[in-house]
């Protein structure tokens, strides 16, 4: 019996009614209900709401049922992945959204001083609480000591409470670290679980964020067996400018060497897998990398503050908007040129998905999401002539175009997803006191893309986006406003 079945068994059993009273006062089919009841078939849409108001539900014990039958209609997989992508989505809308002053000085949290190194160059450490503290002495030690600080590491992604602290330790820091990691994952999950690399990519996403911190994590998939990769003793490790640190796969024992020639050899060991293991999360703040100008790839689906004006753009527009001042103005205008003009032709149906209040403020000030020392804004004239295309191609069913449902999802202008074959790209741009700042990261790990494709393909029929119809009077309503604001 699955969950929404048992829990609609619950629900009937606690009304006190039976399934004729049911069916008369949610005014349902009673032999449809039965096999709702028994697990032979899902509930409509309509239906739902019937039986809903016959058992007298609360808003949440409603909201539990809704979730339960999503769970039931989609799979718990796919349930799953889907929740996380949208806590990926506003966790990294909120690290963007506030100035972090870097003011903050690295100190020693867990001792008053560096430890002297025993004189046989090792600790053995026992205990899962003793063995996080003198991780993350060696951490304090490593930012406190080290003029550029360094961390190699192969822990598994999971534990939380490492990379809370490095990120922690690093936010608002005047210092700035060199952090390079190998994670590992099972190839298939469970059913009832959400994908492991996707929980990862949630978690360590935020590493990559921070300003002072150059970051590039790969990934392997895990032996059969779920060990993983062999690299000596004790699977896991870390290397630090002056020590090493070997883990027990239970993190529950540790050992610290002061030893060169150990520390070479894992060294070597990390080396190899780096050789052996895939990018994960790839970071540039290279502009033509990060708008793939050079070798962009057809695009499924992009979800961004402001709608994709691009198909709307004529190279006379282009090289009007351009900062001639600009140093590398001519270099810019050579690669925009073809990337437009394949853009338009490549990706007619993609489907595109933006804030209608991202899109007032563009119309305010005029700026599309590219350093302002770049290009010039819009002109207001401009800005009514794209936003009316828009909504013409909307009415004619020529793009796929839904806004944002504020109520059901954050994302700020920081934040552009933008789905192509293979690869997923999360492009940040945000402001960090007068600078506006670059990041692309590029994800192409098997499972993140399947549950990125399922959510996406998902996305123009959830409650997560308006409909179309309420889109376009969205959009209305703004041609409206700043046609009275022009006349």
């Amino acid at each position: 019996m699955s969950l929404f079945t048992q829990r609609i068994e619950d629900l009937i059993v606690d009304s006190g009614e039976t399934i004729q009273s049911l069916a008369e006062i949610g005014k349902i089919n009673r032999s449809t209900l039965q096999r709702v009841k028994t697990g032979e078939r899902l509930p409509s849409k309509s239906f739902f709401g019937g039986l809903c108001k016959a058992l007298r539900l609360s808003a949440a014990e409603e909201d539990e049922l809704k979730n339960l039958l999503e769970m039931e209609t989609i799979g718990q997989r796919n349930y799953y992945n889907r929740k996380a992508i949208i806590d990926l989505i506003e966790t990294i809308a909120e690290l963007t959204e506030h100035t972090i002053p870097f003011s903050k000085k690295i100190g020693l949290k867990n001792g008053t001083a560096i430890k002297s190194r025993p004189t046989d160059g090792m600790e053995i450490v026992s205990g899962k609480s003793n063995v996080l503290r003198m991780v993350e002495n060696a951490i304090d030690c490593e930012f406190f000591s080290s003029a550029t600080p360094q961390i190699r590491q192969v822990i598994p992604y999971d534990w939380d409470t490492v990379y809370d602290y490095i990120f922690q330790q690093m936010m608002g820091s005047k210092k700035n670290l060199v952090l390079q990691d190998i994670v590992s994952f099972p190839q298939n999950c469970s059913e009832s679980e959400a994908d492991q690399s996707l929980l990862a990519f949630k978690k360590l996403a935020s590493l990559s964020l921070l300003d002072n911190v150059d970051y590039q994590s790969r990934f392997y998939y895990r032996l059969s067996d779920g060990h993983p990769v062999d690299s000596g003793v004790f699977p896991y490790y870390l290397l630090t400018t002056d020590r090493l640190i070997t883990l027990s796969k239970d993190l529950a024992t540790a050992v610290v060497y002061w030893d060169a020639g150990l520390y070479q050899l894992y060294a070597g060991y990390f080396s190899e897998l780096l050789d052996n293991s895939s990018p994960f999360i790839q970071e540039s703040r290279d502009l033509f990398e990060i708008y793939a100008l050079e070798d962009a790839l057809p695009t499924k689906l992009v979800m961004q503050p402001i709608p994709c004006f691009s198909r709307y753009y004529t190279n006379e527009m282009i090289e009007k908007q351009l900062n001639r001042d600009f140093p590398y103005a001519d270099a810019l205008l050579a690669a925009v040129m073809p990337f437009y003009d394949k853009f338009r032709a490549d990706n007619k149906w993609m489907v595109d998905v933006f804030s209608l209040k991202y899109l007032r403020q563009f119309m305010e000030d005029g700026y599309i999401y590219l350093p302002q020392e770049m290009v010039h804004p819009f002109a207001a004239a401009e800005r009514l002539q794209l936003i009316k295309q828009l909504h013409i191609d909307l009415v004619a069913s020529e793009r796929k175009c839904f806004a944002i449902n504020e109520d059901r999802l954050f994302m700020n202008s920081a934040v552009e997803f933008s789905k192509e074959d293979p690869t997923l790209r999360l492009i940040l741009h945000y402001q960090r006191g007068d600078e506006t700042i670059f990041k692309h990261l590029a994800i192409n790990e098997a499972n993140i893309i399947h549950a990125f494709d399922d959510f996406f393909n998902n996305l123009p029929n959830s409650d997560y986006v308006l409909s179309k119809a309420e889109t376009i009077a969205g959009i209305e309503a703004i041609i409206r406003d700043y046609s009275r604001a022009e006349s």
